[in-house]
This record gives C-alpha cells, structure tokens and sequence, in this order.
C-alpha cells in the first residue's frame, strides 16, 4: 500500500477538545473508512457525521503532499 495517511496535531488537537465518546467515534469512523474501506454509515449521529466530514477532510488535505512524495519513489 502506498498511500500515507498524516493526522496532523490541530486534527489531534481537534478530536482531543471532543467529549470522550465522540472522540471514540470519530476516530474509529476514520480508521474504519481510511485504513480498512469501511462505509461510514449510521452508527455516527448527525453532529457526529459533521464533526467526521471536517476531520476527515483536513486529513485528507494535510495527507496529499504525501501521497504525491510516495508516489515518486
């Protein structure tokens, strides 16, 4: 697999700031669907599906400069 995932400190910090069961949430929505392909569906709530889609997305920005490196070697 040559696709890099980078979680960044402010996502860190982002999903550190959350109570302790979004956190757990958010994070095993982002592993199931970036590590394992898995489809995020209802298990999140809807605030909970908001909070995933602007994580998600700033890791996928913050993981691009990597993809685009690894892919060249």
């Amino acid at each position: 697999m040559n696709n890099s995932i980078l979680i960044s400190s402010d996502v860190i910090n982002t999903i550190r700031s959350l109570p302790a069961d979004q956190q757990f949430s958010i994070v095993s929505a982002l592993a199931g669907e970036m590590i394992f392909g898995a489809v995020v569906g209802d298990e999140l709530s809807d605030e909970e599906k908001r909070l995933y889609a602007v994580i998600k997305s700033a890791v996928c920005r913050d993981s691009m400069p990597h993809r685009c490196q690894s892919s060249k070697v």
